[in-house]
């Protein structure tokens, strides 16, 4: 069905123009209560907050219609009080705005709130409307403890507002049309020696019943911000093809996936965010052809589809056609953006010939190029096999930090020059009962992914800076800290005010703490970075450039970023005896670093050899094997803190 057909917002209006409907009677089916179930627990997850509800208004009453299954909800489904008490979700009814209290007890207006007895204290709740602008309820969220949600929290939590509220549009219609057919009936039987004089008033009330059922079937088969077809449409379309294909054609499935794309939501906004897809799906449709079929079937993913000609060439131009599409800039507003992708590739009849599977092997092949930062990735055994292992992965991570499998050992950093242990680089490790000890590079990635890396980072802020204050004390001088940040992390708005928190809490003085950045982090959004960087510098923090020399654009980097570090990458390091191109590389690093008045880290030194060597070039700082290994703080303490005081 082409876009165009698509009905417009006045034609939504007239809709709901003739027809009261006593909303408090529809009712809302099992299945999409359960999607709502979900949502809330989600929500409830996601903030650490014991109760996330969704209350529904009546006459007289209030009832909680939905309350998430999490430890400590106060709060039972078909709970219900009267109304007139003063509770948190009448006033957000009443002013139909969102209401957020982050303590009531310390606000005169709500220290007498009825929820209080509950033990209630923080609410963040949001107005949920019907179609005709009657009051359904509210979804909200409820503490025990002061809570002050952030802004990207209730930025999250309206985009779940918007999502049931179109819900309740899908319930009014289906009312609408419902009541509409039982009119029409009683007209017909009511009515028949009536007919010449009310045939007008009939066909007009065929055709918004017509147009209603139109506008149902639309958002059954199509997206409404692209005018895509969506996933429904897909399967289906999907299955004809598959139908029809023959030994001489094959079928290409793409499943196409915008990496990073919460953060673009995050930082530039949704209407933004948007647009970005709005244009990508305009340029998809622009530069492929009209055997191409494209759906969008989920927030940044896109399925792409063409029966070909069984050729590996046919099958690449199509794929580089599409990351065409994605590697040109976006230009929103007064925005140049560019969005890293990911593809995976699935074909039939060699990946089978059901549509649903070919969409998933598509899509765990889109995982995997997602994991391992590639453009795209076909489907293949492996393919299946690295996506179970991760699956497996992400399910023991889950749990990870409350079931304290994370800690933090400790490198040490070695001045050169007085071959005094000066500092330390905080490492993350997990240690998982069943999966045993779990690298980094395993896991750190798939947290990053999920959204764990927030709370896992709070954790190793926390852990390293407590123990670095406590080193402090003990060896009488200040003891340099090194952490690496994720992305997301420096993506806050409000981070270096966390940072700044934490150092305050600790005391420990802003110049002993070192964070590493990576050239993969500046390159996701070098405005968002350079404005962390200068607030934490700012503050005193010291910024190190970690990995340098290992990506295509290291030098530039160092023109557009104020550092205080350099770190060279253990790639050199490793192999400065037999290469001689590494040693002139080292040789040169260091050079810039002194230049630039950086202070220069070798990382990774292993041999007397190497360590001769960065010594001659007058690096500062040593980190390595050779120096020490990885170690517990408790360790730590006994062969470097407790040592120096003897």
């Amino acid at each position: 069905m082409p876009y165009n057909l698509a009905i417009n917002q006045s034609q939504k209006d007239r809709l709901f123009a003739d027809i009261a409907i006593d909303t408090d009677k529809i009712v809302v089916p099992q299945e999409m209560v359960d999607n709502w179930q979900q949502t809330l627990d989600l929500l409830s997850e996601l903030v650490d907050t014991p109760a996330a509800l969704i209350m529904r208004v009546h006459q007289t009453d209030i009832e909680v219609f939905t309350s998430s299954r999490t430890q400590g909800n106060p709060y039972k489904k078909h709970d219900k009080d009267s109304l007139g008490h003063g509770l948190y979700c009448e006033t957000v009814i009443k002013e139909g705005k969102e209401l957020h209290i982050p303590n009531a007890l310390k606000d005169k207006n709500w220290d007498k709130n009825p929820d209080i007895k509950l033990g209630m204290i923080a609410y963040c709740g949001l107005p949920l409307r019907w179609p005709d602008g009657s009051a359904f309820g509210t979804i909200c969220m409820l503490d025990s403890q002061e809570h002050n949600y952030r802004q990207s929290f209730r930025s999250l939590l309206a985009r779940f507002q918007n999502g049931i509220e179109a819900n309740l549009v899908t319930l009014y219609q289906q009312a609408k049309l419902q009541l509409h057919n039982q009119q029409l009936e009683q007209k017909v039987q009511q009515r028949t020696h009536e007919l010449a004089e009310l045939s007008g008033k009939l066909i007009k009330e065929i055709e918004n019943r017509t147009s209603t059922e139109t506008s149902l079937e639309y958002h059954k088969s199509y997206d409404p911000l692209t005018g895509l077809p969506n996933r429904i449409n897909l399967i289906n379309s999907l299955s004809i093809m598959l139908e029809k294909v023959n030994r001489k054609e094959k079928i290409s499935v793409l499943y196409l996936g915008l990496r990073n794309f919460k953060s673009i939501n995050d930082s530039y906004g949704y209407l933004i965010g948007d647009k970005i897809l709005t244009i990508l799906s305009q340029r998809l449709q622009h530069y492929t052809d009209e055997n191409t079929f494209i759906a969008r079937i989920a927030g940044a993913e896109f399925v792409i589809i063409q029966a070909h000609k069984p050729s590996n060439n046919e099958t690449n131009k199509l794929i580089n056609k599409v990351l065409n599409c994605c590697n040109t800039p976006f230009g929103v507003a007064d925005f140049v953006i560019t969005i890293p992708s990911s593809m995976g590739i699935a074909q039939a009849p060699l990946d089978g010939i059901d549509a649903a599977i070919l969409l998933q092997k598509a899509g765990a092949a889109m995982t995997i190029s997602k994991a391992d930062g590639s453009t795209h990735s076909f489907f293949n055994q492996d393919t299946q096999a690295a996506l179970n292992l991760r699956y497996q992965l992400e399910s023991h991570l889950v749990d990870a930090l409350n079931k304290n499998e994370l800690s933090l050992h400790y490198q040490p950093f070695i001045n050169l020059k007085t071959k005094q242990v000066i500092g330390a680089e905080a490492l993350l490790r997990w240690h998982n009962p069943i999966l045993g000890n779990v690298a980094p590079d395993r896991f750190i990635a798939l947290a990053e992914r999920n959204g764990q890396i927030i709370d896992i980072g709070n954790f190793v802020l926390h852990t390293a800076l407590s123990q670095a204050a406590k080193w402090c004390r003990e060896v009488g001088q200040e003891f340099k800290i090194a952490i690496n940040i994720s992305p997301l992390q420096m993506r806050n708005p409000r981070f270096s005010e966390h940072i700044a928190d934490l150092l305050t809490l600790y005391q420990l003085p802003p110049t002993a703490l070192e964070l590493e950045i990576t050239e993969g982090m500046l390159m996701q959004d070098e405005h968002i970075a350079h404005n962390a960087i200068q607030k934490l510098q700012e503050l005193g923090i010291r910024i190190s450039l970690d990995d340098f020399g290992t990506g295509y654009s290291s030098l530039s980097y160092l023109q557009k970023y104020s550092f205080d570090t350099l770190k060279i990458d253990r790639c050199f390091i490793s192999k400065l005896e037999e290469n001689e191109q590494n040693r002139e590389l080292t040789k040169a690093i260091i050079a810039i670093g002194k230049k630039l008045d950086l202070e220069v880290i070798a990382e990774g030194v292993e041999t007397l050899e190497q360590d001769a060597f960065i010594r001659h070039e007058e690096c500062d700082l040593g980190q390595g094997y050779l120096y020490g290994k990885p170690i517990t703080a408790t360790q730590f303490e006994q062969a470097f803190i407790h040592k120096k005081e003897h």
